[in-house]
């Protein structure tokens, strides 16, 4: 008999463990730290061994602008070299290099006497670039560099830092980093070159992301009694989001740099143009949502009704004990949702150290079938894992409708259909992020609202993802020596600052109007004012390259195959 009582009790917590998804609780303050110092340790990581970025970009090759490089548009020409690989690069002169001007030679050489040297005033790098001067580089040779930040503190400084401000005011809250804004601004205005431009606008996002997720983390889900951020989505759908993003930067290698550009426009309108959709869909839901409310209240006393709270605020104990179990796991932070996240984040990681980047040697070489397999060998790994996680979730779904549970409004439901076909959803947003070189966090927002997730728990979730490659990209810029670190600290600060700003006015505005569609149009404003910087700068890279006679044809996905003194020059 008490053999029989044990196998009933065990079968009894077997059937109540599947409306539960596996759950370890954590403070707000730990997932913070924890995703914070696993960004780090990635982007650390990365940047030791010259990988790629955790979002598939190499970075070695866009540190150096094209030879043919003239223009008066010359900052926003260098915003697309970045996202865009072009074997001309590879031509221009090192130290010693012969040169009839300074853009012959790589950034930080000066042309003198038809040579590529060192510099030895600051006239000489201002040719080049007005806000470079002559200093000290780390091997305490003179190089041209942009000028510190306090040397001084121009009208040029003024103006990017109020936009930066403003930009990570709207961009934060909104869950996206807002570098289709900053990147551009950086180089046209405060004269960045991309080499520096572009990772200082991952410090300015991630001073964003701290802070953003920092409110976030301790705030709930406006209809039920959990946090804000969805991890259940974050753990089904950020894992494909990376991979996509590595498979796309291959789309992006080989394409010619016009084709890409008009992707990019037609991507992002398009997303504009859905996201503003949302945003209009969502205003006339509360706007009717309002008025029903109002005529409630002037209804005789007897005929009002008032709206029930969400049964997860019910704090009696008249729930089946197994109901209870699930409301009381979900409405804590999930410390397993973090750790799949991570898992994925070691397997890609280390595939990119076997394959290696542009900078760092992989065990195959590129091109061929063994880089091929390496290349393709985490999307089985990471398929089964968002497979496995996915039948869980299920589960945990058929068990909850089977118990009764009363799903919020906004919730995603976890069918076996969803499990498995909104990944496919996010492996081609991210496909198109990293083909198009965008953060991948400008398309996954739109995406989760299409969803059908809340529009504040869309931005939080997707803000949430932002943290990781945000932390990852700065630390590895740090290590690569790429971040001037003056500017980078000042900026992160900055965004620290209009974070907090962004995220506390938006709290508020929700609070108070009790709407939230005005979320929705603030991302759908941050990705207009993205098709427009963006999309201008591909126009000028383009209509420059164009007048010089470079090739716009399809590109070589290897250049050192072209080259085989591409890395000895390096």
């Amino acid at each position: 008999l008490e053999m029989a009582e044990v196998l009933e009790r065990g079968a009894m917590r077997e059937e109540e463990g599947r409306g539960l998804l596996p759950h370890f609780n954590a403070s707000p303050l730990m997932i913070m730290c924890l995703v914070v110092v696993a960004g780090a340790i990635d982007g650390t990581f990365r940047g030791v061994h010259q990988l790629p970025t955790i979002l598939g970009e190499d970075l070695t090759a866009h540190a150096h602008p094209p030879s043919d490089w003239q223009s008066s548009h010359s900052e926003l020409y260098q915003t697309q070299a970045y996202a865009m690989q072009d074997t001309s690069m590879l031509l221009q002169q090192m130290d010693g290099g012969k040169c009839s001007e300074s853009w012959n030679c790589v950034p930080g050489l000066v042309c003198v006497g038809g040579t590529c040297n060192l510099c030895d005033s600051d006239a000489e790098c201002m040719v080049r670039n007005s806000k470079n001067r002559c200093l000290n580089n780390t091997e305490g040779e003179h190089e041209c560099m942009h000028k510190p930040l306090f040397d001084p503190f121009d009208s040029s400084d003024v103006a990017i830092s109020i936009i930066t401000f403003f930009t990570i005011v709207l961009a934060a809250p909104a869950g996206v980093g807002g570098g289709g804004i900053l990147v551009p601004m950086y180089l046209a205005i405060g004269h960045f070159s991309p080499h520096y431009g572009i990772p200082l606008s991952k410090a300015t996002i991630f001073g964003g992301a701290i802070t953003n997720n920092y409110f976030n983390l301790q705030r709930r889900h406006p209809v039920a009694n959990r946090p804000m951020i969805d991890y259940t989505t974050c753990m089904l759908l950020e894992p494909v989001l990376l991979l996509g993003t590595i498979l796309g930067v291959f789309f992006n290698a080989v394409s010619p740099g016009w084709a890409i550009t008009l992707l990019l426009v037609f991507t992002l309108c398009l997303t504009t143009y859905r996201t503003g959709l949302k945003a209009f869909e969502t205003y006339q839901k509360e706007e009717k949502a309002e008025a029903e409310d109002e005529t409630t209240r002037l209804l005789p006393a007897g005929n009002q009704t008032t709206k029930a709270k969400h049964f997860t605020f019910n704090e009696d104990h008249e729930l089946p004990p197994e109901l209870r179990a699930i409301v009381k796991a979900e409405s804590g932070h999930n410390l397993y949702a973090v750790g799949i996240l991570c898992v994925s984040w070691v397997v890609i990681a280390g595939f990119s150290l076997l394959k290696g980047g542009e900078g760092g040697e992989g065990i195959f070489p590129c091109g061929s079938v063994g880089y091929w397999c390496l290349v393709l060998a985490p999307a089985p790994i990471i398929a089964s894992l968002v497979w496995y996680v996915g039948n869980k979730a299920s589960a945990a779904y058929e068990r909850k409708v089977e118990l009764g549970y009363d799903f919020a409004d906004g919730d995603l439901l976890w069918t076996k259909r969803n499990t498995r076909v909104f990944p496919l959803y996010c492996i081609t947003a991210g496909f198109a992020a990293g083909a198009l070189g965008i953060a991948a966090g400008t398309i996954l927002g739109p995406v989760l609202l299409e969803l059908g997730l809340l529009p504040i728990v869309a931005t939080t979730s997707s803000g949430f993802m932002v943290i990781f490659t945000a932390s990852s990209t700065t630390f590895q810029f740090l290590v690569m020596g790429q971040l001037q670190v003056d500017y980078a600290m000042f900026f992160c600060m900055v965004g620290l600052f209009g974070g907090a700003i962004g995220n506390t006015s938006v709290n508020w505005l929700v609070k108070k109007y009790k709407k939230t569609w005005f979320v929705v149009a603030i991302l759908t404003f941050v990705l207009f004012l993205s098709v427009f910087l963006m999309g201008y700068a591909g126009y000028v890279r383009w209509a420059v390259a164009e007048s010089h006679g470079k090739n716009m044809g399809m590109r070589a996905l290897c250049p050192s195959l072209l080259n085989p003194h591409v890395h000895a020059m390096r």
